[in-house]
């Protein structure tokens, strides 16, 4: 009898533990797929035909678990008169039902419809549906009947309805910072990022209860301007992004890195910590940034390469004329080449470091990785934390050693002088990925995704060898040396 009590006890806690677990699992997995509609297109002004290819591709890279379905209509606008057009799915009933957020990226600008206009505002309030807004929405239906524009701009959170105009359309490329790094959007931005192109939108007014996240300075009214925020409408969740004008910015990994973080936040699938919810993570993931395309464009290599009184930075009269656009041309090309997108590193011994447009190559907690490939006899490195050398290593940061066969150097793994690496956890000739991690004062080395050093760095270390804030440099050990680097991307961690 006791024995059926017992086990009678036993079952019924055992399904009690299962039953009041039963819901918090089933949250967990609730990975139905994210249906996103993308609104795109209209007027001669954007490229939408190339953004719509980079927006939908960017966000299959860092997300998973999504369904994208693009209408994109006004191919043949290409004059202001004909921008007064609707876009079909608006005009359907209850069309926002089936999608869990909608990205409008379109410049139907010249629409007068009042009640076209208030329909789509009230599909999104009906259906709880979040919006994710890029550059053009921002500027829409100003020309619309009865109270339409205001509406609009209650829904899209700022009124504005022009752009810095000077030299349009080449106005200048500009800086955003970053005005909240703790909300969980930006948390995969870097704190400053320089542009590739221009045309910033000038923002009129907020409307309450928006978050401002960013901003740049306008050089037009000598004040700054938000470049994104996040609000509520009427209890659907809506993300604004200004930036989008150039291809050059639509498809840059930083801003899709920021369009991706949006639509999640927007679907309520985005965690505190600024990663996709469980289920909807992507092969590249989000905030990986990379350092380099087809040039390398904002990286310096030390040794005289860089002229400093070259035309490039300064005029033929001896007046200073640098510019932005001369700030980030290639400074290498003794030591450091690209073939394709591969770097081969051969020749004297040089350093090549980043100053680009990312956080201007000054990073203090992030994730770095590259390809590597090593050819017998051959080494290098790479320095982080560390700063500009026109000769001879740099004084700042630390080294993590490339070394599989080369005598008398530190192993792959190393980090040189400090905490070494017996033995290579690679051989020449093939490509290994290489992985380094700095969060206050812990360094990881991965190779191949194993952890083979880690460092923690006493609290009275000081001096320039140490960790503190700096860029990234890779080395040239001479001419009997030959390495190459593929696929350099960094992501920022919170400081």
């Amino acid at each position: 009898m006791n024995s059926i009590m017992n086990k009678k006890i036993l079952f019924s806690i055992l399904a009690l533990t299962f039953f009041v677990s039963l819901p918090q699992y089933a949250g967990a997995q609730d990975t139905d797929p994210l249906k996103i509609l993308m609104i795109t297109g209209g007027g001669p002004w954007h490229d939408y035909a190339t953004q719509k290819d980079q927006i939908e591709e960017g966000l299959m890279e860092r997300l998973s678990n999504i369904e994208i379905t693009t209408d994109y209509e006004g191919a043949d606008t290409l004059t202001m008169a004909s921008t007064d057009f609707h876009f079909s799915r608006h005009l359907q009933d209850d069309w926002a039902a089936d999608f869990d957020v909608v990205i409008y990226n379109h410049c139907n600008l010249q629409v007068k419809d009042e009640a076209y206009v208030k329909d789509i505002i009230a599909e999104h309030v009906k259906h709880q549906v979040p919006a994710v807004m890029l550059h053009c929405p921002m500027h829409l239906y100003q020309y619309a009947g009865g109270d339409a524009p205001d509406a609009w701009w209650d829904f899209v959170g700022a009124v504005s309805y022009v752009h810095e105009k000077e030299n349009h359309p080449n106005t200048p490329s500009y800086t955003i910072e970053v005005l909240e790094p703790n909300d969980r959007i930006m948390k995969n931005y870097p704190r400053s990022w320089h542009t590739p192109a221009g045309e910033l939108y000038l923002i009129i007014d907020l409307a309450d209860g928006v978050t401002p996240l960013s901003h740049a300075y306008s050089v037009e009214t000598g004040a700054y301007v938000e470049t994104a925020w996040r609000h509520e409408y009427q209890g659907a969740r809506v993300f604004a992004s200004t930036l989008g004008h150039h291809n050059a910015s639509m498809g840059s990994d930083v801003n899709l890195n920021l369009v991706a973080s949006g639509v999640l936040w927007a679907a309520g699938k985005l965690e505190e910590d600024g990663s996709p919810a469980p289920g909807y993570e992507g092969k590249r993931g989000l905030g990986w940034i990379s350092l380099w395309d087809d040039t390398l464009n904002g990286w310096l290599e030390s040794g005289g390469v860089l002229d400093w009184t070259s035309a490039s930075w300064y005029g033929s009269d001896g007046i200073e004329r640098m510019s932005v656009s001369t700030a980030y041309n290639t400074r290498a090309g003794e030591s450091f080449r690209l073939d394709g997108d591969t770097l081969i590193v051969e020749g004297d011994q040089r350093n090549l470091f980043y100053d680009g447009v990312i956080a201007g190559g000054y990073f203090k907690n992030f994730e770095f990785k590259v390809d590597v490939y090593t050819h017998p006899g051959s080494a290098s490195g790479i320095y982080f934390h560390t700063h500009y050398e026109e000769e001879g290593p740099p004084a700042f940061g630390y080294e993590a050693q490339i070394n599989s066969s080369r005598a008398g150097e530190s192993k792959t793994g190393s980090l040189v002088g400090v905490k070494e690496v017996d033995t290579a956890p690679h051989a020449d000739k093939e490509w290994f990925s290489y992985y380094i991690k700095v969060d206050g004062k812990k360094v990881t080395v991965k190779v191949n995704g194993e952890t083979v050093n880690e460092f923690t760095e006493p609290a009275d270390v000081d001096g320039p060898a140490s960790l503190r804030k700096g860029t990234i440099g890779l080395e040239s050990m001479g001419s009997d040396s030959r390495v190459h680097f593929r696929n350099p991307m960094i992501r920022l961690l919170p400081d």
